[in-house]
């Protein structure tokens, strides 16, 4: 099958998804939303009676959680409508008021695609949470059917991406990337026209590309939304990123335990199968590559590349020291290639649109979007996608509506668990690689951990290094003692049963964990600790000067 055919065929499977003078539904949340599946059920029951003139379909989520169940309508002649919580009576009610007597009800509504708005209803570009995003990776999020091969195909270009790079050399292809600016989504950020060239020049016949598509901290759900919202943007990555490096196999490393996720994928894979997509002579290009799915134990230790490669091999899911013998990954006896699964979703955009997709978009050094969520004591806990550039303080106030009860801010951690700790005052600092390599952090799962001011800092540092020794593979000394030292610690002074010593300890500890660990969870273990005495040295002393917590009811003894 050729792409022409391809197209062709797309185009007849989902016809009824297409007709611009037909009705078409979304129900979007995250998989399990009772509601969602309700609402669903409500409308496929409506669109039953109408001899399928409505088109109804179950979407993955937009990263907005507590505005779902997400309901988008298409009514001909009509912009988008979208509507938030919406409930089985709810739905029932959009039907009746809406699909059949044509009111938009615009007191259920939560925006319009209309620039200017429509019947009442706000247009969604002026709400503060769509325009400071730029949706570049989860653009189809909420919009594509994850399950329809044929309706990302037809609806939105799918694949388009990947029969241009089958057209292109290698060499060009990575020429693109460094185009683009384009860096990996994780760690440091390598340039990603860096790794491939390396990899594609790396010795060996056969090679491997895995997708790294580990949301492996409890509130990070970047891979989640992908792989639940548009599998196929990522998989069409993979491919490209498969080609480009010379690999005739491909990896898709997911969490354990999301059947669900599991039985998508491989309804995924059996289509692209069938519109000989992966296999032998993909579009008839001579281009070849299969994809298999692994489940990956979650700990946060098992996202590393090193520990990643090992649990692939068979063996447990810890880290092994790179040297420069050993600086080029290898699965068995064969090359291997680690891209995040957002890195490789950012791909298939550049090819399907072109550089320009990227063009005028985050800072020098960070080109493009980040895609970030929000925790901790935030009114709002989404994740979204925001330029590169963007400030803590946008993301925190404007998208996730500041803070719980109007309360003050006392601390923020950008990147993951294991980064430093920033004060208040630091909120002009961006989402960008710039940030983390000021502050001494990685990348990581791109959270941004709100902490409300009525907060204690030593209790918080020591929950967070309490999880944090829950994490490490116990591999090295320094990481499992050390995390498990700094929590006891922690846990002494909370409970006014530390000593001045202990300050000094802390810090030693944590130094020596920043040297004497295998990889960079070890390394940044310490971080939050040793930014959390720089910020807070008063409340430590108040600990264990006046054995008193500054945050207990009437100043009792903690």
């Amino acid at each position: 099958m050729n792409e022409t055919q391809l197209r062709v065929r797309a185009e007849s499977a989902c016809s009824d998804l297409l007709d611009s003078q037909s009705i078409r539904i979304r129900v979007s949340a995250l998989s399990g939303n009772t509601a969602a599946e309700a609402c669903f059920r409500v409308f496929k029951e409506y669109a039953a009676k109408d001899n399928g003139g409505i088109g109804v379909i179950r979407t993955g989520s937009t990263g907005f959680y507590d505005l779902e169940p997400i309901i988008m309508i298409d009514k001909p002649g009509n912009p988008t409508v979208c509507y938030a919580n919406i409930t089985e009576d709810a739905a029932l009610l959009l039907i009746q008021s809406y699909l059949e007597n044509g009111d938009p009800r615009a007191d259920l509504a939560l925006g319009t695609t209309a620039v200017d708005g429509f019947i009442g209803i706000p247009s969604a570009s002026s709400l503060p949470l769509f325009k400071r995003q730029k949706r570049v990776v989860l653009n189809r999020c909420g919009q594509v059917d994850p399950e329809s091969i044929s309706h990302y195909i037809a609806g939105y270009g799918g694949y388009t991406g990947l029969a241009k790079a089958l057209t292109m050399t290698p060499a060009d292809i990575i020429k693109l990337m460094a185009q683009t600016g384009l860096r990996e989504r994780f760690g440091h950020g390598c340039p990603l026209m860096t790794q491939w060239h390396v990899f594609r020049e790396a010795e060996g016949s056969a090679k491997v590309v895995i997708c790294n598509a580990l949301d492996n901290d409890l509130q990070a759900r970047t891979a989640r939304i992908l792989l639940e919202g548009d599998p196929h943007a990522v998989l069409e990555g993979l491919l490209i990123a498969a080609y480009t490096v010379g690999a005739a196999q491909a990896i898709m490393a997911i969490p354990a335990g999301y059947n669900t996720l599991v039985k998508t994928l491989n309804k995924v894979l059996a289509d692209m199968k069938e519109y000989n997509l992966i296999g032998t002579d993909i579009l008839g290009s001579g281009f070849s590559c299969d994809i298999i799915i692994k489940e990956i134990p979650v700990s946060t230790t098992a996202c590393e590349k090193t520990a990643l490669i090992r649990f692939l091999e068979g063996r447990q899911a810890i880290p092994f020291l790179r040297t420069s013998d050993n600086n080029k990954p290898m699965l068995g006896d064969k090359p291997a290639m680690i891209n995040q699964i957002e890195t490789l979703a950012n791909v298939s955009a550049v090819l399907q649109v072109g550089a320009e997709v990227l063009e005028g978009i985050g800072t020098e050094e960070s080109v493009g979007t980040k895609i970030v969520t929000l925790t901790g004591d935030v009114d709002h806990s989404y994740t979204v996608e925001v330029p590169f550039g963007t400030p803590l303080e946008t993301v925190i106030r404007e998208i996730g509506g500041g803070i719980i009860n109007d309360a003050k801010i006392k601390a923020v951690q950008y990147g993951g668990p294991t980064s430093v700790y920033l004060s208040a005052d630091d909120l002009a600092k961006t989402v960008s690689y710039e940030t983390t390599q000021e502050v001494g952090a990685l990348m990581g799962f791109s959270l941004i951990d709100v902490v409300a001011d009525n907060v204690c800092a030593v209790e918080m540092t020591q929950k967070q290094m309490a999880f944090l020794h829950s994490q490490t593979c116990g591999k090295c000394v320094y990481c499992r003692e050390g995390t498990l030292h700094l929590s006891h610690m922690l846990d002494d002074i909370a409970k006014a049963e530390g000593t001045a010593k202990d300050l000094d300890l802390l810090r030693e500890i944590g130094g020596r964990m920043r040297t004497g660990c295998v990889c960079s969870f070890g390394t940044t273990a310490a971080n939050p600790v040793l930014s959390s005495l720089q910020l807070f040295p008063a409340e430590y002393d108040a600990h264990i000067k006046q054995k008193k917590c500054p945050y207990a009811q009437g100043g009792k003894e903690a």
